[in-house]
């Protein structure tokens, strides 16, 4: 989130009666000018700081705009992307929240790079997927069928995730995870804080250029 307000003291101190009174209207303008063209940036930049962001997280983007009684403007993600983008912006462990954190292993994704809405309950109805430990590892499984139940030694001794179990030809859909570590990723506000400083003082005085000249 970037929080952006403006100290007009020492540009009043500068400008004549007629600039002075339109100053506040102008640098609410300037300032929402400005919010609407990070906006705009961090839109596009989405797609370089995160792997196939989904609609809904680019939708997240909002504005709250500045008035002349309040010079600041804030620029950010709704709650709901926030929650889940924290973490890669500044990077962490996302701990389970309840019993624990899904991670696909061998589950298909969409194009977004996500689990589909109801992927989990769709492959726990089937007759050969269980949600259990194999080995001290926990997630949800598939037993193979029944003319593909033995594999080779080399798989079931690999130790990589999705092989545990392989003796009895089991295949690691989902892992059971008490947390994950992300890498920060997400550039937003640094990005976004380099912007403003170019930006706001020229946005101000062009808007207040116009302000001066309609101004009746």
């Amino acid at each position: 989130m970037l929080q952006m307000s403006v100290d007009t003291r020492a540009i009043e101190r500068r400008l004549n009666g007629l600039a002075k009174t339109q100053l506040p209207f102008a640098t609410a303008l300037g300032i929402n000018d400005v919010a609407g063209q990070i906006v705009e940036a961090e839109g596009s930049a989405l797609e370089r700081d995160l792997d196939r962001p989904a609609p809904f997280t680019k939708r997240g983007l909002a504005v709250r705009r500045a008035s002349t009684r309040k010079l600041v403007a804030v620029v950010g993600f709704k709650p709901m992307q926030a929650d889940y983008l924290a973490l890669q912006a500044t990077g962490g462990k996302r701990r389970a929240k309840r019993r624990a954190v899904v991670v696909p292993v061998n589950q298909r994704l969409n194009k977004y790079g996500n689990m589909p809405k109801g992927a989990l309950a769709r492959s726990l109805a089937k007759p050969n997927v269980f949600s259990g430990t194999v080995n001290g590892v926990s997630g949800i499984w598939q037993r193979p069928k029944r003319g593909k139940r033995r594999t080779k030694a080399r798989g079931a001794q690999s130790g990589a995730v999705g092989t545990v179990g392989a003796r009895k030809g089991l295949k690691l859909l989902v892992a059971y995870k008490s947390a994950v570590t992300y890498p920060p990723r997400l550039k937003f506000v640094p990005r976004a804080h380099r912007q403003a400083s170019a930006t706001i003082a020229p946005a101000i005085a062009r808007r207040l250029r116009q302000a001066v000249k309609t101004a009746r």
